[in-house]
């Protein structure tokens, strides 16, 4: 989408600068000025008023002069007229900050009265959270770069990553987490430096984890692998039995719930009445 935004100027009066003479053809009383009003507009739509600019004009040559250039005389003209014939701004040039009021004030309108018809019918506007979700992010809140021996499962794929993943990240600062559950395994690791790698080429994470994991794996116990890779601030890759996001910017996390296993049917109070009556 185009956005169009900038700085725009309008001539907002004209005056005679009186008792000066040009510095060029010396005729005097022959200048004309125009005051500029700048201002920074949204799609051509007035926002906030800038600042003025003045341009003199001599009659007599057609030669013009901004501000810096100004004579003592031709400013001191200009600084009387200020006073006696002031070169205001137009309202309109300000018309944009009511419209943002305006429209700001629509949205807080309809924001506190969706939190009132929240409040007043919360079975209506309750939103449905899948409770795997709270399970996975609880297990990405484990993540740990260190690893205890006993935890055979994380320490091999540890050792495996170490010596497999080169690029310049550093491998002590990757956490790291695993949870089995019948022939299926959770993996999760978080690389924080993940940016030093470029977009396209981190995928390769994803077939460093499976390659080590095929070799700690040797009894083939474990059949369905679900990785998930996070970087600082968001999960980055996905790769399931079912599906994979590997994109290497910003992943689709809930890709993994299906570990934790099928989505609950949560059923209201009319579903249950009815299966009852049944």
């Amino acid at each position: 989408m185009l956005f169009f935004f900038g700085t725009r100027a309008s001539k907002i009066k004209e005056r005679k600068l009186k008792r000066t003479t040009c510095p060029y053809c010396q005729t005097q009383d022959s200048f004309v000025v125009s005051t500029f009003s700048k201002y920074f507009h949204f799609f051509w739509i007035p926002i906030i008023p800038l600042f003025k600019t003045n341009i003199a004009e001599c009659t007599h040559c057609k030669k013009s002069y901004d501000k810096v250039h100004f004579t003592q005389e031709m400013q001191r003209s200009l600084d009387n007229e200020n006073r006696l014939n002031p070169a205001k701004r137009p309202l309109w040039q300000g018309c944009g900050c009511l419209v943002l009021v305006a429209f700001f004030a629509v949205m807080m309108t309809i924001s506190l009265y969706g939190v009132y018809m929240r409040s007043k019918n919360p079975e209506k506007y309750k939103i449905e959270v899948d409770p795997r979700l709270e399970f996975l992010n609880a297990d990405i809140d484990k993540l740990s770069s260190f690893v205890q021996a006993k935890d055979t499962v994380t320490l091999a794929l540890k050792q495996c990553v170490d010596d497999d993943i080169v690029g310049g990240i550093s491998t002590e600062d990757i956490a790291y987490f695993t949870k089995q559950s019948g022939d299926k395994l959770l993996i999760l690791l978080e690389v924080r430096d993940i940016k030093k790698i470029n977009t396209k080429y981190r995928k390769e994470l994803i077939a460093v984890i499976e390659d080590c994991m095929r070799y700690t794996n040797p009894k083939d116990s474990i059949t369905q692998y679900f990785i998930g890779i996070e970087g600082k601030w968001n999960t980055v890759l996905i790769k399931t039995p079912f599906d994979e996001d590997l994109g290497g910017r910003f992943a689709d996390k809930q890709l993994l719930l299906p570990f934790y296993g099928e989505k609950p049917i949560v059923k209201d109070d009319k579903e249950m009445d009815s299966v009852l009556v049944e």
